[in-house]
């Protein structure tokens, strides 16, 4: 036969005050007034709170809003979509006779809200529990949500007692107060413990400076951020390609993340492959347009046949005249040789005038080949954009309209020869270029160069999963490390060894080699060359002048 409680009874009636929910009561109103060190609205708490039709908890919910009846307050027993509302700071989840899966349905679903906030401080009311596992399980559900800040209120009317109970640490060594005086040192050891040894995971991706791959360790901005927030909050941080919580960037495709920006900006740059100089033939041609090499033909043909068909009027050499001076005494220029010449030497100024000026800017601009400095010249140019990644095709085709589309092992290969080009941060690019095409080893054949022309802007910062237990600590640390300034310092210490490698590289061309002087080459080769043939071609006619009169003389002596 079933006894009654009549205590119980009363209790549960309301016709008597229970000690357990007014120590419930007090457990909650205390974790109201001393809230976890979040960011908080301006009234001081934002609860959100799923209510229970057990009367026992009721009661306690209904004299705890009668006590705060000022605090906003969300209850979240329906799914409120897309509505934006402030994050919570503190939760109440009643559910008195549930189980722990279904208590983790009810965490699992509140957090598709967009007021979720893993960092507030969780607080579940359940009734007496049988046995301990059920009470493991329990903090199970806030490990599995990334949740730091999370208790359990366990009432036994039957004792007169409400256990506050909280997990100590991993091994969820459960520790518990019974009464609220003794709540704030539970609380204060929660806290010393930090993240007590727990594993963070980050994303590898290499982004210069902030996260740099070297050979045998990783370097870079972020790795000092995470190296000081292990040893503050005592956790194990750890860089890996997959299954992460935290990706160095602030937009990620990830829908479950949240971002949090550092206060620095940054962008996409362009990279481009040079294209090759030209050879020597096209340095010498380039003065002048196919029209006028005609003409310059046309005219030394004319000179050639006036000499060689008209020797009777024009015996004197016209192109060595012109070139070279007079080429006999000015008694065996006749009138018309010596109009003819000056008319030669005057068209010959302005020719050779415009032939040298042309000529040497050509040089000049090759010691600095033209390069597309902005992205509608690249978008007009031949060279396309190589793209690995099928989602980032949208964003390509809006620069460029000639997008090549390859598999990994192509584009790398096509990136060695110099065949496209390809975005990337701009801190990699700035590496690329000044690092690893500086290498003697390095598989590139063609040089690389930045486009001007910046593309977009966007902050740095961390996205960070919903279900991170970190949340809230690494949002008081990025703020500490802005406040003293460490950002810059560690900034300027990344980046002061790629200054020291760019530097060098400028003072070790102030000796400027051969290969520096290759358009000087050309002038050089061009005029002794030219010089050289016009020796050989004077010497040549002087030879068949001399050889043509000693012909005439046995045969004036004969006449």
């Amino acid at each position: 036969m079933v006894q009654l409680d009549m205590a119980l009874f009363f209790v549960r009636c309301g016709m008597v005050i229970s000690p357990s929910a007014d120590a419930a009561l007090d457990s909650l109103v205390y974790l109201t007034t001393h809230p976890v060190p979040v960011e908080l609205p301006a009234a001081g708490q934002e609860l959100c709170i799923s209510p229970t039709n057990d009367h026992y908890w009721n009661d306690v919910l209904e004299r705890y809003l009668h006590q705060f009846p000022l605090l906003p307050r969300v209850l979240t027993r329906t799914k409120l979509g897309d509505m934006p509302l402030h994050l919570c700071s503190l939760y109440l989840i009643f559910e008195p006779e549930a189980q722990a899966r279904q208590v983790f349905l009810r965490i699992q679903f509140l957090s598709t809200n967009t007021n979720w906030n893993q960092a507030a401080r969780f607080a579940v009311m359940i009734n007496l529990k049988p046995n301990t596992r059920t009470l493991y399980n329990q903090f199970e559900n806030f490990a599995m949500m990334g949740v730091r800040n999370g208790l359990v209120l366990m009432s036994a009317p039957r004792h007169n007692r409400t256990f506050t109970l909280m997990a100590d640490g991993q091994s969820y060594a459960m520790d518990y107060v019974t009464t609220v005086e003794e709540l704030p040192s539970l609380l204060a050891n929660r806290t010393i413990l930090g993240l007590d040894g727990r594993r963070v995971e980050i994303a590898n991706q290499a982004e210069f400076p902030f996260l740099i791959q070297g050979q045998y360790q990783m370097g870079g901005i972020y790795v000092q951020f995470f190296t000081e927030f292990a040893r503050k909050y005592n956790c194990l941080v750890a860089f890996q390609k997959r299954d992460v919580q935290i990706v160095p960037t602030l937009y990620s495709r990830e829908f479950r993340t949240k971002p949090y920006a550092i206060g620095s900006f940054t962008g996409n740059c362009l990279v481009l492959p040079e294209k090759p100089k030209e050879g020597l033939i096209y340095f010498l041609l380039s003065p002048f347009s196919a029209p006028l090499w005609y003409l310059c033909v046309c005219l030394l043909a004319i000179a050639f046949l006036l000499n060689y068909r008209w020797a009777q009027h024009f015996p004197n050499n016209i192109l060595l005249t012109v070139l070279f001076g007079d080429q006999a005494t000015e008694d065996e220029y006749s009138p018309s040789e010596r109009r003819l010449i000056f008319i030669a030497v005057v068209v010959m100024f302005f020719f050779s005038e415009a032939y040298s000026a042309k000529l040497l800017s050509t040089f000049i601009e090759s010691l600095n080949q033209p390069r597309i400095r902005t992205i509608e010249s690249l978008a007009a140019s031949d060279i396309p954009i190589g793209v690995l990644h099928f989602e980032d095709i949208e964003a390509y085709e809006q620069l460029h309209h000639n997008v090549l589309i390859v598999d990994e092992p192509e584009y790398y290969d096509n990136l060695r020869h110099g065949r496209h080009a390809f975005m990337v941060q701009c801190g990699n690019a700035e590496l690329f270029l000044h690092l690893e095409m500086r290498r003697r080893d390095t598989d590139f054949r063609v040089p690389y160069y930045i486009l001007e022309e910046f593309i977009g802007w966007r902050m740095n910062g961390f996205s960070v999963s919903k279900f991170s237990p970190v949340t809230m600590q690494l949002l008081q640390h990025i703020g500490m490390v802005g406040q003293a300034g460490l950002w810059e310092y560690w900034r300027e210490q990344t980046v002061q060894p790629l200054r020291n490698v760019v530097n060098r590289g400028l003072t070790q061309r102030e000796t400027l080699e051969l290969k520096d002087l290759i358009s000087l080459r050309y002038v050089l080769i061009v005029g002794y060359g030219s010089a050289a043939i016009m020796f050989v071609i004077e010497i040549m006619a002087g030879s068949i002048h001399r050889y043509r009169q000693t012909r005439r003389e046995p045969i004036d002596q004969k006449r």
